[in-house]
């Protein structure tokens, strides 16, 4: 029992913090990376795939006309995905020669508006990015230069996560800290495997390697992405592509955003778990193992940490006594603060929440993914306007 309590508890420490720490270290160690060279001419389209967006896509839009894209030429095509409301006109209303954009006769979901938008893309270069995410001046530019080499099958951005004035305080702290590290992570792994893979925010892929067809039960952004590896070139991070997406004040709209992109994102996983194989794809395989497998087991970790610290304690006490007060300290924060108000305003509970709440959806998703549940059509939680 005992072995099993520092097996686990070790399993769960290099995941939250041991894989990024060594990492870090590895990266700092093999030096920087060769500078690109000058930028090569791209032709790209970017594809946003739309559900009830009138009230982000004309801003989304307007921040993409506005970039400089140096050598390079963009445009645009927005998909509809059967909207309910304006967001087809309102894309059409700039009445810019860059912009085409049509509407799906059904709400069919995200992967089916992508499949669509794709057969309609003759560019050399497909940029992926949220309906709802602004992008940053400089963001194309910074997007499309890494594919001046040769091995570089695609790039992925940063995403800004940005608070509303006066909502959704606790959580946008913590997700601001949470991207921060997921940011620094990414530049370390890239360093040496490269990306794992994209967020869906802002992300570019050699139209050669995406597949005509999106599946509708795993996540896109992972799935697009990973084909890079999976096609033995380098996804690339690039921290200056950056994309700004308003976080959600509403805690259920987060927790089922987070359970639904575990549930495809498992599922995505497990559907392209050859990349996982070292003998293949050497560093990136387990970089991938670590950050997308191994991170999303502490789900079901931390319960038989907390089961295995009770009989621990209750056998030999001391530090075992520890850990499990530990444990049970944050577990009573983090979910007991959602309902008492005093518990809320404790130094650190918003941290406690988001690691209850994030770890919960988790293993939820995760669970849902085992059982054949599948989320096809999608509506997002995060929204620029969270009324």
């Amino acid at each position: 029992m005992i072995l099993l309590f520092w097996i686990c508890a070790g399993l769960i420490l290099f995941s939250l913090a041991g894989y990024g720490l060594l990492w870090c270290l590895l990266a700092a160690v093999a030096g920087r990376r060769a500078p690109l060279p000058p930028e090569q001419p791209v032709r790209a389209t970017v594809l946003i795939a739309a559900r009830n967006e009138e009230a982000a896509i004309r801003a989304k839009l307007e921040t993409i006309l506005a970039q400089d894209c140096g050598p390079h030429w963009v445009d645009v095509l927005v998909v509809s995905d059967g909207s309910e409301d304006a967001t087809l006109e309102q894309a059409l209303s700039l009445n810019s020669p860059r912009i085409r954009a049509f509407q799906t006769p059904e709400h069919g979901g995200k992967a089916q508006a992508l499949t669509a938008g794709l057969a309609r893309i003759e560019a050399d270069t497909v940029i992926f990015s949220d309906a709802n995410s602004m992008l940053a001046p400089g963001a194309l530019r910074y997007l499309l230069a890494p594919f001046a080499v040769e091995d570089t099958g695609g790039v992925c951005g940063r995403l800004q996560p940005q608070q509303r004035k006066g909502r959704g305080g606790w959580l946008a702290r913590a997700e601001r800290m949470f991207w921060a590290y997921d940011s620094g992570l990414k530049a370390a792994e890239n360093r040496l495997g490269g990306a794992v893979s994209a967020q869906g925010t802002l992300y570019a892929m050699r139209r050669q390697l995406v597949p005509d067809r999106v599946p509708g039960d795993v996540a896109d952004d992972f799935y697009i992405s990973v084909q890079a590896p999976a096609h033995h070139c380098r996804l690339v991070f690039e921290p200056r592509a950056v994309a700004q997406e308003a976080v959600t004040s509403r805690t259920g709209d987060e927790f089922m955003r987070r359970v639904r992109s575990t549930e495809r994102g498992w599922r995505g996983l497990m559907r392209m778990r050859q990349l996982m194989n070292p003998g293949r794809h050497g560093l990136y395989a387990l970089q991938l193992l670590c950050h997308k497998g191994l991170r999303r087991l502490v789900a079901f970790l931390l319960p038989v940490l907390l089961l295995l610290s009770l009989a621990a304690a209750a056998e030999q006490g001391g530090i075992y006594t520890a850990v499990l007060l530990a444990q049970v300290l944050v577990y009573s924060i983090g979910a007991g603060s959602l309902l008492l108000a005093p518990l809320a305003r404790l130094p650190g509970s918003g941290l406690c929440r988001f690691f209850v709440i994030g770890h919960a959806a988790m293993g939820i998703g995760i669970l849902r993914a085992m059982a054949g549940v599948r989320s096809v059509r999608w509506s997002p939680a995060r929204r620029m306007a969270d009324e």
